[in-house]
């Protein structure tokens, strides 16, 4: 899912630079109006104020009529400057007005035979200056759009095209993994911000280099150790099968024995016909019993095609027939009881039936070496839950030592005396275990002896 980003940094930079023209100049239009409104009511007065004193040095000197020359002396400044009427007043006399007196500013000034000669200037009508406060902020909105545009232009180059391609090598590094050195140029705060990033991009080749190298050195070592279990595997598994041929040997022995004394016997001619077939079928017989022992042997002795077994699957019941089948010619094995409790219905695992099989002759090898060629082995296999079968094998020999339990399972761990066993058999079993994702575990059972115990995963279930 995308995430969502607010506006960009142009956007944001023409919001702000709006929001503080919009604020600022349009205080600057309110004061500059109000300001230039204010220089002309100053001025009407300053005007109305000369008139008042003009009149008030004129009307003393005018001769004749007083009321006739205050009427004219008024009406020539009515109407000028914004002065509405005029008003005299005259010590001893009647105030004479003219226009329109009592309403909007009044300027007085007085006469120098003691009268006051009062002048009303008329309030300003609102709108009177529209014009003048039209330009005014025409030209106040003109400015501040020049200096909006120049101030974004600014910026723009300054600081939002170099961050806009630190941005931009940043995602490109981030997906690809590529780099290309980011330009240094902009404000200093950004140039910096360039040169960090192109310093931090090469580190990071650097350390991406570094990293591939030694994951290059971890695959060829992970390679090594994993010829090398291949090797330990193959040796244990020849080893094995050199114990194996031993007892082989024997058991070939006495079928040979009898072939040839069968073979003597027919060479005499003086057998009769149906005695002579009689020795032929026992020969073919015992040629069979060679033949299957020494195909189970080369069964077991060939080099495994696949992995690690876990695309197979096997019967851990058939494998545990296999495997005694295979034990049972050995002559240490004469006078032992292997006893096998095999359940019914029980799910198939994961792993060939080659590795199973090394797996079990392993544990029953071991197991006849503790216990000396006499005694029990007692072989399980049942079900654990759904996803697990449980593989036992116990001995009714002396068991494991405490302080070897816990490191029954490293390689060259043995209890055989020096020269009778490598302590691989159970590292082995414990790879083809951990190998095929089950475990194995060793106990020494409460009635004595000891007990290996196997969890293997169950095959996976065939989809409908």
């Amino acid at each position: 899912m995308a995430r969502r980003f607010g506006p960009g940094l142009r956007a944001q930079i023409v919001l702000a630079l709006s929001a503080a023209f919009i604020a600022s100049f349009t205080l600057l239009g309110v004061a500059t109006v109000q300001l230039g409104g204010r220089a002309r009511r100053i001025e009407r007065e300053r005007g109305a104020e000369s008139t008042a004193r003009a009149l008030a040095a004129a009307l003393p000197r005018l001769s004749g009529d007083r009321r006739a020359a205050t009427a004219e002396a008024a009406d020539a400044v009515i109407g000028t400057g914004g002065i509405a009427g005029v008003e005299v007043a005259w010590p001893g006399v009647e105030p004479h007005a003219r226009g329109l007196v009592g309403v909007g500013t009044a300027i007085e000034a007085e006469m120098a035979s003691g009268g006051t000669v009062r002048v009303w200037l008329r309030a300003e009508e609102p709108g009177t200056d529209g014009a003048f406060t039209n330009l005014l902020l025409l030209y106040v909105s003109l400015t501040g759009g020049t200096i909006l545009l120049l101030t974004y232009v600014a910026l723009t180059h300054l600081i939002v095209r170099p961050v806009t391609a630190v941005t931009q090598a940043s995602e490109r590094l981030a997906a690809t993994g590529r780099h290309v050195d980011v330009p240094v140029r902009g404000a200093a705060e950004v140039a910096r911000l360039a040169v960090a990033f192109n310093e931090m991009a090469a580190q990071l080749r650097a350390e991406r280099q570094a990293l591939e190298d030694r994951l290059a050195d971890l695959e060829r070592t992970t390679g090594e150790l994993a010829s090398a279990h291949d090797q330990i595997l193959r040796s244990e598994r020849l080893a094995s099968v050199g114990r194996l041929a031993a007892g082989v040997a024997h058991e070939i022995g006495n079928p040979l024995s009898a072939i040839l004394g069968l073979v003597e016997l027919a060479r005499d001619g003086d057998l009769e016909e149906g005695e002579r077939d009689e020795f032929l079928r026992r020969i073919h017989a015992e040629t069979e019993r060679i033949h299957k022992i020494i195909r189970d042997l080369l069964d077991f002795s060939r080099q495994e095609t696949e992995e690690d077994g876990r695309e197979a699957t096997a019967d851990l019941r058939e494998v545990v027939e296999d495997a005694v089948r295979l034990v049972a010619p050995q002559k240490d094995l004469r006078h032992v009881d292997i006893e096998r409790r095999l359940a019914d219905a029980v799910p198939r695992v994961q792993g060939s039936s080659d590795r199973l099989t090394q797996l079990v002759l392993n544990l029953l090898l071991n197991a006849a070496d503790a216990i000396g060629g006499e005694g029990s082995i007692r072989i399980e296999v049942q079900a654990r839950g759904p996803d697990a079968v449980e593989l036992v094998v116990a001995d009714s020999g002396p068991g494991v030592a405490p302080e070897v339990v816990a490191h029954v399972f490293e390689p060259f761990v043995t209890t055989k005396p020096t020269g009778q066993g490598t302590g691989l058999g159970l590292a082995v079993c414990h790879t083809i275990v951990e190998r095929l994702g089950g475990s194995i575990r060793a106990e020494n059972a409460a009635e004595g002896g000891a007990r290996f115990v196997v969890e293997l995963p169950t095959a996976p279930r065939p989809s409908t």
